[in-house]
């Protein structure tokens, strides 16, 4: 804010096209923070009154252009304009967001319904009324934090002594849903759908962790279902290659869904594919960015492919829609012929790429590195059952210098 002796700088001068008189932006009163303005009104009944009212902003290009809608209310219809006014910053309101996303986003109905869904269930959870008509000023990391609170204490009194456990597991993976398909409205690769749109600072609001589901504890896969698959795996090239292609990127390679979806040729660069931020393609990798090595008869074998391919990504499909199908849906109907346990099929195959890296002899962090875990400890909790029979080798009498 300025000081209270530069009130008159042209720099704070309202337009008002109703009267010749000039108006300047007032210094907020002790303990606030928005722009206020103070005016005289015309003589109602032989009445003037003084309105020293808030602007709702703190940037005084908004902050001006709300002041005149207030001035010139008083003008007009003796400030009956000015009491229906929602004074509010520059900011888009959700609803506004919302209908961007909803024009720009290309993917399936469903999943931008239920995108929508989750985040007005959030906004509305915390702050009653139409989450559509609120600033998105309001999607902050606190009100995450609020939303998770009143989502527990909510299962926490509809929940009895025996089912608390079960509810209280339930309302956090329902609570990590509702949050995760909310933010992904925001997500950093969806921002260029929002341009010229004015949008607060959403970092709080995509990061603020929420407690996830406790998981059960890892378990290795069946080797006859392995086994099975690498037979089965043949038939599946000549029959799906955009499967066939998803089942070498998840069992070889370890990737991510989303990351074998938009992977292309470009990004394999001296035996290894590049998972890192590609703004230019919109693709921002999950975890950390890193670089994968590929095995020379998997990079062929995958490359073998590429005739059926289009613009340079390397699952087979003549589209996103194709390539999404093919690593989201068919590959995981395949193998789910014979891993029936598992509530994501595919992804076990990446879990068991890291496990079949420490069986050849791998460290803990080298498999960290290939997952491209954030935190050492993720790879640790997946993988304890593989470490806890590992011997440690012993230095036999030939065996002091290397070899």
């Amino acid at each position: 804010m300025l000081a209270l002796d530069s009130v008159k700088s042209r720099k704070l001068l309202v337009p008002v096209r109703s009267t010749t008189r000039k108006f300047y932006l007032q210094p907020a009163p002790p303990g606030k923070n928005n722009w206020y303005i103070r005016f005289t009104t015309p003589a109602i009944n032989g009445i003037q009154r003084v309105i020293f009212r808030s602007t709702g902003s703190k940037e005084i290009a908004a902050a001006k252009r709300i002041a005149a809608q207030i001035i010139e209310s008083f003008w007009a219809d003796a400030g009956r304009g000015a009491e229906l006014l929602k004074l509010r910053s520059d900011n888009a309101t959700i609803g506004e967001l919302i209908a961007r996303y909803r024009e720009r986003a290309s993917q399936r109905p469903d999943t931008v319904r239920s995108n929508v869904r989750s985040l007005r269930m959030i906004v509305k959870t915390v702050h009653p009324g139409d989450p559509d008509t609120k600033p998105t000023s309001l999607l902050t990391a606190s009100l995450i934090r609020e939303f998770e609170k009143r989502q527990f204490e909510s299962a926490q009194k509809r929940a009895t002594t025996e089912t608390r456990a079960t509810a209280i597991q339930r309302v956090r993976s329902s609570t990590s849903s509702y949050v995760r398909q909310g933010r992904s409205i925001v997500a950093l690769r969806k921002m260029k759908f929002y341009d010229g749109m004015k949008l607060p600072d959403l970092a709080g609001f995509r990061g603020e962790n929420v407690e996830s589901p406790k998981r059960s504890l890892p378990r290795p896969l069946d080797m006859k279902a392995l086994e099975a698959m690498q037979r089965a795996a043949p038939a599946m090239a000549k029959d799906d290659p955009g499967a066939y292609v998803a089942h070498l990127l998840f069992s070889r390679l370890g990737l991510r869904n989303i990351e074998i979806v938009n992977a292309r040729v470009h990004w394999i660069n001296d035996g290894s594919i590049g998972i890192i931020n590609r703004p230019e393609e919109d693709f921002f990798s999950k975890g950390c960015e890193g670089w994968v090595p590929i095995a020379p008869d998997v990079l062929k074998e995958i490359l073998k492919f590429q005739p059926l391919c289009t613009d340079g990504y390397l699952v087979p499909g003549a589209n996103q829609t194709e390539r999404h199908d093919a690593v989201y849906r068919r590959h995981s109907r395949w193998v789910a012929q014979w891993i029936k346990d598992r509530t994501k099929t595919s992804y076990e195959l990446r879990r068991y790429a890291g496990s079949r890296l420490l069986d050849l002899g791998a460290t803990i962090f080298e498999v960290r590195d290939f997952l491209r875990h954030r935190d050492v400890q993720t790879t640790q909790m997946w993988y304890a059952y593989r470490l806890q029979n590992r011997q440690l080798p012993t230095i036999g009498m030939t065996d002091l210098l290397p070899k």
